[in-house]
């Protein structure tokens, strides 16, 4: 199996307009597979036969003729049967969408941490086209979108999106039945992506099969796996790696189909803040039914066309059996660090109520799912509240399908420490193996244990 990113179409763009002042023919020829032999003679014969035919009847429009000798000439030179490649959207009729991605006006606008696209085709190759978003998001050199694409569940690329638009090609060794997997592993926040459509050699695509359970994951920057790849220095989406997460290895060890939701700095009565001041801008209650959030949209909003933020997700498109919500550490920060003892007292009730208020929330929304509430990786100073609030949501609705779980504190000491001290590979699986250990025990879900989510 071979991947490659192929093309990168601004660049292609610029180079043809030097070219634009000659009419290009589409070519009627190049009908035959690369090692076809036979067919391309045949077909050079066909082509040749035309040339001689335009010398004789058309000899004054003798520019057309010259323009039919190229294109027999293209028949040995070419290296692909473009021509005979077939243009899929991506919509669900084609592909599996994988966590919160949404078809808008002839792409898959996909934004989220470790979302995007899975699908069958019975050919030997095909090419997924992806645009960018902005030059303040996904296009950043900073920001860039970080992008895992597997072939038959092999990792084929990792890539940094450089350009407005680009081909990124997957090619077996063999025709045959394969699987293509596109999944963005950085976070929604700092960039999204497009993914215009995909062309193949096979007659058709189609989307792989849903799994038996569907696991939905909401939180901050733990679930989006921030800074795990790294030590030291400064974030990066370089650094971030959302196949690391907890979320991801959960999933992956139930089986699970899933979705992510997570916002680095966010909580749910304050974002992150160390000064003792509430940060209403970053709370994850009011987009919870939005597609997702983009920093650039706020700070360049006379380049924003739509506002992610503004666009509904369909609720009814991802079913989940379980919610686990891993929300808090951001709402620590602001309250850890209030001065004064009674102000500090009287917010971690608001944060009681806040928290209850999102269960509900959630639970109008997805009437029938498990809810999972932890909290403990980077801190555990306010798992007593979230705790009092799912004992208090509980009483109050007889709905005991919720519950609270404490998480440990990461092993700074044995695994080591991510960015800004954030959970790191190792610490992410120390989290999933708890959780997993959790769900086992509270939901009777069985674990694969062919399914090694180690990390080295």
């Amino acid at each position: 199996m071979k991947l490659m990113k192929i093309k990168n179409l601004i660049l292609l763009a610029g180079l043809s307009s030097l070219t634009s002042a000659l009419p290009k023919i589409n070519n009627p020829y190049l009908v035959c597979s690369y090692n076809d032999y036979e067919c391309k003679g045949h077909q050079t014969e066909l082509c040749y036969r035309e040339v001689g035919q335009c010398w004789r009847i058309n000899y004054l429009n003798y520019m057309k003729c010259i323009r039919l000798n190229d294109l027999c000439s293209e028949i040995w030179s070419s290296n692909s049967n473009e021509s005979m490649f077939n243009t899929f959207e991506p919509t669900k009729n084609n592909v599996k969408i994988i966590g919160r991605a949404k078809y808008i006006d002839g792409s898959l606008w996909v934004g989220q941490t470790d979302s995007g696209i899975e699908f069958k085709i019975n050919g030997k190759t095909a090419t997924i086209v992806v645009s960018t978003d902005s030059i303040y998001g996904s296009l950043n050199k900073e920001t860039p979108a970080r992008l895992f694409v597997y072939g038959d569940n092999e990792l084929g690329l990792d890539h940094l999106t450089s350009s407005e638009t680009e081909e990124i090609t997957i090619e077996f060794d063999e025709i045959g039945e394969h699987t293509i997997r596109l999944l963005k592993v950085s976070e929604c926040q700092m960039g999204s992506i497009y993914i215009d459509e995909i062309k193949t050699d096979s007659e058709f695509i189609l989307p792989t099969a849903p799994k038996s359970r569907k696991i939905e994951f909401i939180g901050d920057s733990i679930v989006c796996a921030y800074g795990a790849m790294d030590t030291e220095g400064d974030f990066t989406t370089t650094t971030e790696d959302g196949t690391k997460s907890f979320g991801y290895k959960v999933a992956q060890k139930f089986n699970a189909d899933y979705s992510i939701f997570g916002f680095s700095g966010w909580g749910v009565y304050s974002g992150f803040n160390m000064m003792g001041i509430r940060n209403t801008d970053l709370l994850i209650p009011p987009i919870y039914d939005k597609l997702g959030f983009l920093n650039w949209n706020i700070e360049h909003p006379e380049n924003t066309t739509i506002a992610m933020s503004n666009v509904n997700w369909g609720n009814n498109e991802f079913e989940p059996d379980l919610i686990v919500i891993n929300l808090g550490t951001n709402d620590e920060t602001y309250i850890d660090t209030i001065s004064n003892a009674k102000t500090q007292i009287a917010e971690k009730i608001n944060f009681t109520n806040a928290y209850k208020d999102f269960i509900a929330q959630i639970r109008s929304i997805h009437p029938n799912s498990e809810i999972l509430c932890t909290l403990g990786i980077m801190g555990q100073n306010l798992y007593p509240e979230i705790e009092n609030a799912v004992n208090e949501y509980v009483n109050e609705t007889n709905d005991n399908k919720v519950n609270a779980y404490k998480l440990n504190v990461q092993d700074v000491e044995k695994n080591g420490i991510g960015i800004l001290t954030h959970p790191n590979a190792l610490s992410q699986v120390d989290a999933a193996n708890e959780i997993i250990d959790r769900i086992e025990t509270l939901y009777g879900w069985t674990p694969d244990s062919n399914i090694d989510i180690s990390e080295n």
